[in-house]
């Protein structure tokens, strides 16, 4: 099953979506998304964690 991110999940105004068979897939691809559009420097333990409670099974 499909795992998908919604950015607007993890408090901000942004509509980007992500999407992958992986929870480590998707992750790689939320972490390029916020370095590009957020200025994210990096993903801490603590920010992977509310980030994995967000993602969807589709």
């Amino acid at each position: 099953m499909a795992k998908t991110f919604y950015c607007k999940d993890f408090g901000g105004s942004c509509n980007w979506k992500g999407r992958a068979e992986t929870v480590e897939e998707l992750l790689k691809k939320i972490s390029k998304h916020g370095a590009i559009k957020h200025n994210m420097k990096g993903m801490t333990e603590v920010m992977k964690s509310k980030i994995i409670s967000v993602i969807r099974e589709q």
